[in-house]
């Protein structure tokens, strides 16, 4: 398992402001939990982009240095983000001990499905129902993703996490019988139904009918004129 490194400076200073202005001076605010406190910190958004393309959306240990030299294993628990301005706002990173059994989720990767039977043969299409899986494991056995190979997968079929291969010392949590990734028949909408039309003849439309009323009041006109 690869560990990545990512230097951090400690805030000693927190609120609206003080982060406004790192994210002006081109840095991140940021939150690192873990052995019953928290702290406060700040990182490099370049160097957070960059170690974000490294990772590649995988499951990672992230080694982070502070200013003293000191060292925390940890995880990248969540990014909170501007979606008008594009932008990082605030991190959180979860410490984690070395030699030492923690629980995370770890994304799903397919694999074989261009050779699919179930979509090469019979039209079907995959329906990838779990997109993450929480495992329980050491940071040195923490796999980057876990494999679903869905190249043998018919029409109706399923990979379960109970089909899984075993991975050493990795342990997969939640129900055996969880779907992670299926192969269905394909969903076929209704064609709207086309409303019919009745033509009418011209000779079959009614007349518009001039009302007694009408009649009486052109009299009415005549007479006065």
């Amino acid at each position: 398992m690869q560990i990545y490194s990512l230097t951090i400076s400690t805030r000693e200073n927190t609120g609206r402001g003080v982060a406004r202005r790192l994210r002006a001076d081109g840095r991140i605010p940021a939150s690192l939990y873990g052995q019953g406190n928290a702290r406060s910190v700040s990182v490099s958004a370049v160097d957070f982009r960059n170690l974000n393309r490294e990772i590649g959306g995988s499951a990672a240990v992230v080694e982070l240095t502070d200013e003293t030299g000191k060292t925390a294993l940890s995880l990248v628990q969540d990014v909170q983000r501007d979606a008008v301005k594009n932008v990082i706002n605030h991190i959180d990173f979860q410490e984690i001990e070395r030699g030492h059994a923690f629980t995370t989720r770890v994304p799903v990767l397919l694999v074989g499905e261009n050779d699919c039977i179930g979509v090469k043969d019979n039209g079907g299409v995959i329906d990838h129902k779990s997109l993450e899986l929480e495992i329980r494991c050491r940071p040195s056995k923490l796999p980057e993703h876990i494999v679903a190979n869905v190249a043998k997968l018919d029409v109706g079929e399923a990979i379960h996490i109970s089909d899984l291969p075993e991975m050493e010392g990795v342990e997969f949590l939640g129900e055996p019988a969880q779907v992670l990734v299926s192969c269905q028949h394909p969903t076929i909408e209704a064609e709207p139904e086309e409303e019919e039309t009745v033509a009418v003849a011209a000779d079959e439309v009614p007349a518009t009918k001039v009302s007694d009323d009408d009649d009486s009041s052109e009299g009415d006109e005549a007479d006065k004129s």
